[in-house]
This record gives C-alpha cells, sequence and structure tokens, in this order.
C-alpha cells in the first residue's frame, strides 16, 4: 500500500509563518528518531516515493507552498543551518518550478 502525502500547509507571508513552522520541526525533532526538511517543485507525492524509495519514512508533511523558487530555497537552507539534527547534508540552490506551486515538507522516519 503506497503512504500518502499529508498537507497540513501554513500560509501566510513566510516571515509570518516562520514560527509556527519552527515549532512543527521541533515538535517533530522531539518525536521522531530521524527528521528531514526538503522542497520540491513537482507533485508532492512524486517526491515522496522518490524518498521511499532510498529510504524507509513514515510520514511526508507539506508545511508551506510559495510560487517563489528563491524563497523556497532560503527557507530550506534556513532550517538546515539552525537544525543540526536534521537528517540533510546538502545545502544550495535547487532549481524549481519558477512559474508554479513550490513546497516545503518535513519527512519522519521511527516514532520516539
Amino acid at each position: 500500500m503506497e503512504k500518502k502525502v499529508e498537507y497540513n500547509i501554513i500560509t501566510g507571508c513566510v516571515l509570518d509563518v516562520l514560527p509556527a513552522l519552527e515549532r512543527s520541526v521541533l515538535y517533530f525533532e522531539s518525536r521522531y528518531i530521524s527528521v528531514k526538511v526538503g522542497i520540491t517543485g513537482r507533485d508532492p507525492q512524486e517526491r515522496f516515493n522518490e524518498h521511499l524509495a532510498e529510504r524507509r519514512w513514515n510520514r511526508m508533511i507539506v508545511k508551506y507552498k510559495t510560487r517563489s523558487e528563491n524563497l523556497i530555497n532560503k527557507l530550506e537552507d534556513y532550517f538546515i543551518l539552525y537544525h543540526p539534527r536534521l537528517k540533510n547534508n546538502w545545502i544550495g540552490y535547487s532549481h524549481l518550478s519558477a512559474g508554479g506551486d513550490n513546497y516545503f515538507y518535513i519527512l519522519l522516519y521511527g516514532k520516539r
């Protein structure tokens, strides 16, 4: 059975929603063994399926959506820099959807 992406999107200007995104990441870091953040400009389910092929994950939760490719890249870099417990190991610029929706998501494995 295919694991489905969960959508719990926080809306608004990124500066306004950053505290809520911070709380979400901290919450999941305290309750899961492995937490990773990511971004995609494609269908989130498609991206989740790719992650599942690489590693076993329990959940993928989409938390933020924007049309700004630059903003979503900065958001991912911010969390990787300030949350060293995340399982991310790359900071850089991803070319996503220049004219469509871009998503920020959280991957989770191993409930504590």
